[in-house]
Parts: structure tokens; sequence; C-alpha cells
């Protein structure tokens, strides 16, 4: 038996030995009893729904044949679960308690403590990646956790389980796309009972076999209703994806209930359909009419093994329902993961270094001291080392760890999300500019959400850097227009910062930027590091009189070696001596805009101001921000997006509400010019809408004069 345990009254699961790394023996007859204990605990739970035990319940009538293909599965190959995998999920787990607790939504429930819908499969322990109720939306995770397998020649394979409206998403055809590119070891198993909600009909033109077949993956079309013949079927198609590549298994399956419990069968579908499908392709019925045809069974052993499950059943519904719902006080648990380690601090010696260099030395720190970490984005593989060089370091010293890509920013962020599920640890995308992250952008919301949905059991420590802003040049008050435009522009970071689960980065020196994307490697948690593109080759920020400034400008002297910078941990520069005259809050570019703005009206009025530098964007360092503003009593924020509704604004209302009390002034606000779809090309449309110094001094002057 497949990782075989024992259930205990409390519901807790113990192993009988460990995974192995061979498919088990094949034993019919007990494949066919978990099928018997999924159809059983499917008609058990919807009658408890209809009782008014829970809300919602989906099942997994006709697709219960499905074990046949988890069971031609080594225990240590991955499984992305379809949510009528019922029976697969008992075939691998052997852990009957899980998916009704599930449904009573029950603290036990060990695929997500109660936080998802029922039948949404998730165990780190069983290698069962955490399901999204988002129609196929683990396909591009899939494809990262088999690039992780191919590349580490671990010899697994994942085994990814769709229905047929799944194909039809932009996920499946980036895991399609991801795994004939790079001929990755993953069955993709499409589960079609020809039925979306209330409609039946096609999701693709044509054949599907002839499809996957045309983009270089094995297909194979079958009937999805015996067992045994899927357990046959699959054993060589597992052996392909191994040792060759990619392989699709389409199944033909029938629906055999209602969509979910919010469905009623008979308003949608003919009843001559229903029994036609009942009577043809019935998985308990053709698997047990063939272990009867080959001698492993009787009818009358049948009939035996459906009341014994039953009883069994029977026991544990009425021992779950008597188990503790989830309690209120840990609602805020797992949302984020932040480093164990403590900080590392830096002992090479410094040197004048420009924001790139820093970021190509991080990432070349990173592949030192973890074998497994690579970049993967569009051309980072190439000698250049992208289109910015952030990557020419590590293409020099490890060739093999930049690895240039397919153009789709969703296949970008799977192949390291994916990756770095598997591997625990940070597995870098980029994409080249934050503008693009589009395609990508429901990806990258899931991912945030693994930690807490699971509550814990899961991690996706995906970091994906992406240059934000304009285009280059240092601050826009000395080098004036960076040439951006339309789709190389956006700041970026109101797309991030409301995820909840998302760390967002954005780094304003040098020495932050290294030491930070040090730090983002070792979370746990998905990073988004926004590297604005006027940072890259910026020098320090100069007053009106042309002299660096101090403070801020030993920030580009840059330690060699290894070091991290905390997250959550806003960064407070006083520019002037005394008592501060007034806050700005800022990131990024306008950090030296505030610089520059500070030290032009310390110069001329005196006194000090104090700049808090957030550098970690959400969730941000909001004691360091209430210090800053309970001394001085007067704060600008200060951000180049665009107005309204941007992450600008949210610091600002945070100010207001928590700190109005605290404020001789009204807090000021200053950012780009209007709301527009983008920063213009042309030079005196770009000018005319970011702020700069001039903005910022005039809100000082008045801080300083009032």
């Amino acid at each position: 038996m497949p990782d075989q345990q024992n259930v205990t009254p409390g519901g807790q699961t113990t192993r009988e030995g460990v995974l192995t790394e061979q498919v088990p023996t094949f034993d019919a007859v007990d494949c066919f009893k978990q099928m018997i204990l999924a159809r059983t605990i499917n008609d058990i739970l919807k009658t408890r729904k209809t009782q008014g035990k829970f809300d919602f319940y989906i099942g997994c009538a006709g697709h219960e044949a499905i074990a046949g293909v988890i069971a031609a599965l080594r225990p240590d190959d991955w499984l992305t679960q379809y949510y009528r995998d019922l029976a697969g999920w008992l075939w691998r787990t052997r852990d009957p308690y899980a998916p009704i607790r599930g449904a009573y939504a029950r603290e036990t429930d060990p695929m997500t403590s109660g936080r998802n819908l029922s039948e949404q499969f998730s165990s780190r322990r069983f290698h069962i990646l955490p399901y999204f109720a988002e129609i196929a939306a683990l396909a591009p995770f899939a494809a990262g956790v088999a690039f992780a397998f191919k590349r580490e020649q671990t010899d697994q394979l994942v085994s990814f389980h769709c229905g047929d409206g799944g194909v039809a998403t932009n996920d499946f055809n980036v895991l399609y796309r991801a795994a004939t590119v790079h001929q990755l070891p993953v069955i993709m198993v499409v589960e079609d009972n020809n039925w979306a909600i209330t409609f039946g009909g096609k999701q693709w033109s044509g054949s599907l076999v002839e499809w996957a077949r045309g983009g270089g993956a094995q297909a194979v079309e079958m009937d999805g209703s015996d067992a045994v013949a899927l357990y046959e079927a699959t054993l060589p198609l597992a052996e392909h994806a191994r040792t060759k590549g990619p392989v699709l298994l389409h199944l033909k399956m029938g629906l055999l209930d209602p969509h979910s419990s919010s469905t009623d069968i008979y308003a949608y579908r003919d009843r001559a359909e229903i029994n036609r499908t009942k009577e043809t392709r019935d998985p308990i019925t053709n698997t047990g009419r063939r272990l009867v045809q080959m001698g492993l069974l009787t009818e009358a052993d049948i009939e035996h093994m459906k009341k014994e499950v039953r009883a069994q059943v029977t026991q544990i519904d009425e021992q779950v329902q008597g188990e503790p719902l989830p309690s209120g006080d840990r609602l805020l648990q797992h949302v984020y993961s932040w480093p164990k380690e403590p900080t590392v601090e830096p002992t090479g010696a410094p040197k004048t270094t420009s924001m790139l260099d820093a970021i190509n030395d991080a990432l070349v720190e990173i592949a030192r001291r973890d074998p497994g970490f690579f970049v993967y984005g569009q051309d980072v593989g190439g000698p250049r080392g992208g289109v910015f060089g952030a990557t020419q370091s590590l293409v020099k010293e490890f060739p093999e760890r930049a690895i240039s890509s397919p153009l789709n920013e969703q296949l970008i962020f799977g192949i390291a999300a994916g990756a770095s599920m598997a591997d625990g640890r940070a597995r870098c995308g980029e994409i080249q500019f934050v503008d693009y992250h589009q395609s990508m952008a429901q990806t990258a919301r899931l991912a945030a959400a693994i930690e807490y949905q699971s509550f814990g059991d899961w991690n996706c420590p995906v970091l994906m850097r992406m240059k934000s802003g304009s285009g280059g040049g240092g601050p826009v008050s000395g080098s004036g227009a960076g040439g951006g435009g339309m789709g190389h522009s956006h700041a970026g970071e109101h797309w991030f910062t409301d995820i909840p689960g998302m760390i967002t980065l954005c780094p304003s020196t040098p020495y932050d930027a290294k030491g930070m994307l040090i730090e983002a490697s070792r979370t746990e948690s998905p990073v988004i590091f926004l590297e604005r593109g006027r940072l890259y080759r910026s020098a320090p920020p100069k007053d009106a009189q042309g002299n660096v400034i101090g403070p801020v400008a030993e920030l580009w002297q840059v330690p060699g070696g290894y070091y991290t910078v905390p997250m959550r941990q806003a960064r407070r520069i006083r520019i002037g001596s005394g008592f501060p005259t007034g806050a700005i809050v800022t990131w990024g570019i306008m950090m030296l805009e505030a610089t520059i703005a500070a030290a032009n009206v310390v110069a001329q009025h005196g006194g000090a101001f104090d700049i808090v530098d957030l550098r970690t964007l959400m969730p941000f360092d909001q004691e360091t921000v209430s210090a800053a503003v309970r001394e001085a009593n007067r704060v600008v924020v200060v951000t180049e997006e665009p107005d309204y509704a941007n992450y600008g604004r949210y610091v600002h209302s945070w100010i207001l509400q928590h700190h109005f009390e605290d404020m001789d002034l009204p807090a000021a606000f200053i950012c780009g010019k209007g709301n527009i779809p983008s920063v213009p090309y042309d030079g005196p449309e770009e000018m005319a809408f970011y702020p700069t110094s001039k903005d910022i001094e005039a809100v000082l002057i008045n801080f300083a004069t009032a």
C-alpha cells in the first residue's frame, strides 16, 4: 500500500514507513475500495449539506477511477488534484477524515484547517499542491515544480489534473507551453465530463490529442471509468514523462451528480442523458465489473465492501461533527513569513557602487550560498545579462543559473514560483518592465494566498524582480526626462501592495538594494522587488550648490560579500540638525528628490527634516512612520505614482487615521500630476508629470515658516 497511515481517534495521522521512489505494487481490489470510500463520502456529505450541516459541497461521482492514475505514480511524484479527485486523495493519503473535516470546516482539517472550500485538496506531506478555486490556476506552479525536478535530475514528475474547462484557461496553456518548450516531466490529465456548470459543450475545437502532439507532447485519449485500465495506461505514460517529456492524458468521463450543491441537475440536464451516463460511465459499476471478470471479486464481495465502508464513513462523520471549529482569534495567522535567521552584518570593504552593480552582486552572493538558486526571465541568460544587465555577473560566474525564458510573464512567474515551492527556497523571476506584469496578475495573487489558505502547511518563497518607473538617468531634478513612455514607465506598486500576503520592496539606494535582495531570498513569502530604472546608474544626490548630500551619499558605499538589510524596517534619515521641522515619507526615486529638497530648504531656513524611506512598501513600518510624525507634527507623503487610487494615498490616509491629533498642519501629499494611463514618451509631458524637488521644497518651506 502506498504511504499507509493509521488515523487516530483524535484525527491525527501516523505514517507506516516512508515515501519510496518506486511505484507500489498495484492492488486492484484496494484501489476499488478507495473508489467506494470516495463515493460513500460523497453521498453522505451530499445528505449532510441537504440537512443544513454546512454551506457547500462539490462532489466526485463519476470521477472515482482517477485513483488508477494516481496508483501508477510514485509516492514522491507531485500532484495537483482536480476538485473531483477524492478517490485520488484517498489512494495517496489513506485519510478519509480530511475531506469530511474540510466539508464541516473543522480546525482539524489537514488541508486548509477550515479556511477553504471542501475538496480543495492540499498536503505538503503527500506532495499535493494546494488547490485554488480558480480553474486550472495551479498549472503555472506545476510547470515550476517540474522545472525544478528536471534541473535537479530528481526523476520525479508532476501530475496536473483539471476538467475540460481548465484546458481553455491561460493557466493551462502556460503549463503546456512551458512543458513542451523545456520538455518537462509533466502529465497533464484532462478529466472531461463534458459539463461546465450548467452548460455542456466543447472547450476547444478539433482534437485535443492532436493539438497536444502538435506542440511536442505525447498524448492519449481513453475512457476514464475503468481504474484498472487507467492504471495500466498510465504506467508507460509516466515513464515517458520522466525520461522524455510531457504527456497529455485526455479522459472521457461522466458526471453523475450536479455540478455542486448549488445546482439542480434536472434543471439543465435531460433525464435520459443522465440515465445513459450512469449506465455507461459509472466508475464503480465499470471497475467493479472488471474485477469480477478478473476473478478478484464477486458481486457479494462488492456489496459487503459497500456496507463495511458506509459504516466506517458514518462513524467518521459522527466524530468529525463533534470536533471544534476554528477560533476567530487566529484570523491573522499565516499571512506572512519572515526570515528566521538573524540579520547578517557586512564585513567586506565598502566601495562606491551603482544600484545595478549592487543587484548584480546580490544575485551572485545568493547563488554562492544556494546551489539551486536561479534567475529565469527574458534574455537574462545572454552575455549582456538581460535588457538592463542585472544578471551580467551571474552569467559570468554561474552561467547555468541565468536562464532565458519564453516571452510570457505568467510563465516566468509560474516557473519561479513552482520551483520555489518544490525547493523551499527562493527562486527568482525577472520581468523586464513592471508594466508587463498583467498576464501574471492572477498567479501572483494566488501565490500570496498559499500560506494563508493552507494555514501554514505550504509557502511560496518566489522572488520577482522588475524594473519600474521612468527610464533612467537619476533624479528627475538633475537629469530631466528618462524616456520611458507607454508600457515602460509605471511605478507599479499599487498593483502589488493591495495583495495580502505579498511582500513589496522598493529600495532607494545601492546599499539597501543589495542587502534587501539577499534578505528577500531568505523569506518564505512571495516578494515583489521593484527596481526604479532611474536609480540603476544614479549617482548620490546633490543640493542646489552641487554638494553631495552626505547622509544619503554614504549609502552608495556598498560592502563586498554577503550581508542583509531587514525588511519591514524603514530607514530614517535626518537632513539638518536640531528638532525636526517636518517629516517626509517616501520611497524609490522620490527619496532622492526629497533629500535634495530637504537639503535646499535647510540651507535657506535652517532646522532639520526627517526622511522616512519606507523601503518595504507592504507591510510597511508603521512604528517608524508614527515616531517621525509624532516628533515633527508635520508630514508630507511623496510618490511618483499617478493621482487617485495609488499606494501613496493609502499611506497618507493611514497617517490621517492614526495621527490626526498629532499634527499641527494638514498632512500634505505629492504625486504625479493627474490620473493618466501612462507617462508620455516626449520630454515636456514627462517632465510635467513627475514631482521634483521643487514641488517638495514648496511644502517644506511652508512647514518651516508656518
